[in-house]
Order: structure tokens, then C-alpha cells, then sequence
């Protein structure tokens, strides 16, 4: 069985101020959706023992029939830690570089989650603003590149996601390799039962 592809061209984190509220009336249905996700890609691509990000991916292009490249990037102060853009024909996950391997695979799992919910986002700048920011390249590429944001409903529903897929990953036994400390196994599956 193969999930349907159905993608912006660009997604990213969403400044606090733009993401927008979240109606905290829809959070339980929200919740259940993101579990139920989980569960469904779960009994499709089960997660590998020992645990490797890298090998789920593998599972994961297998069972979408679409590749998906991951790209270590230089992360700024202001910028979001990751994001997912889908190409013609296959997905860019691009995440910091600098950071703990658990923190990388959660930063991943987060851009998958919108990539398997088919997050959409939302342009915010015009095509004449990109053609003034960089008069040599495509107006309309631009604005999608560098000013695509998803909705703070979104990001709550990517976040939960994420924060359950590492659960899952990180759960004893077996232990979570290569660098995941106990304690931040600990601290992801808490996170985990705060959200819910």
C-alpha cells in the first residue's frame, strides 16, 4: 500500500506571530487524528530495532514509492531548525547540522509528520516582493521558497506526531543508537503523555 502525494512546493516553521491561534476546542480531535496517523504509519512502516532514522526513511520512501533526500544544514539564530519541500519527484527534509542525534531525529520526524499530513502552508510574500528581493530569479519560486509557513495548527499537529514517533523509536527495550541518552528518552516519552 502506497500513501498518496498530495504537496506544496516549500513548508516551513512558522514564526509564533504568523502561524496563527489554535482553536483549543479542536485540540482533542487533533490529538486523536495525529494518534491515529501514527498508528497507521506505524502497522505500515514499523520502526527498526536498534533504532536509526535513516533506516525508517529507507522503509518509508519503499512504502510511499517516492524518495525522500535528507540534507544537514548550517541552522541561524531566527530560522527555523527544518524543513520539507517537495520536488517533482521525490522530498527535500533539510535539518540542523549542529545539534544532538536525538534532536536531529526529532527535528526530521517533525518535517515527516507534515510531509504525511500533507501540510500545505501558506505563502506570505507577493510575487512582486520576490521580484524585488532577488530580480534574477522567478518571483513566484521565491515567494514560495522563502516565505512558506504553516498554520499553528499544523505545527501542533507535526509537533505531536513527532513527539510520538520518537516515543515510539526511543521506548525500552532496545535502547535507542546512536546517541540518545536515557534521560532524553525519558524526557521525549513524558513530553509524549503531556501531549496526550
Amino acid at each position: 500500500m502506497t500513501s498518496s502525494v498530495i504537496a506544496p512546493r516549500c513548508t516551513r516553521l512558522a514564526p509564533a506571530e504568523r502561524g496563527g491561534p489554535i482553536d483549543e476546542r479542536g485540540l482533542p480531535a487533533l490529538r486523536d487524528r495525529a494518534r491515529e496517523r501514527v498508528r497507521a504509519v506505524l502497522a505500515a512502516v514499523p520502526l527498526p530495532r536498534p533504532w536509526s532514522m535513516n533506516a525508517w526513511v529507507d522503509a518509508l520512501e519503499a512504502w510511499r514509492g517516492r524518495e525522500i533526500d535528507l540534507v544537514p544544514v548550517a541552522y541561524r539564530p531566527g530560522q527555523p531548525s527544518g524543513a520539507w519541500q517537495a520536488r517533482p519527484d521525490y522530498d527535500l527534509i533539510a535539518y540542523t547540522e549542529r545539534t544532538s542525534a536525538l534532536h536531529q531525529d526529532h527535528i526530521i520526524a517533525h518535517e515527516l509528520a507534515h510531509m504525511l499530513c500533507a501540510h500545505t502552508g501558506t505563502c506570505l510574500m507577493s510575487e512582486a516582493e520576490a521580484a524585488e528581493l532577488a530580480p534574477d530569479l522567478a518571483p513566484r519560486a521565491l515567494s514560495h521558497l522563502l516565505t512558506r509557513v504553516t498554520t499553528g495548527t499544523d505545527e501542533y499537529e507535526a509537533e505531536l506526531m513527532a513527539v510520538l514517533l520518537m516515543s515510539a523509536a526511543t521506548s525500552e527495550p532496545p535502547a535507542v543508537q546512536p546517541g540518545a541518552s536515557g534521560r532524553a528518552a525519558d524526557q521525549a516519552r513524558r513530553l509524549a503523555a503531556l501531549l496526550g
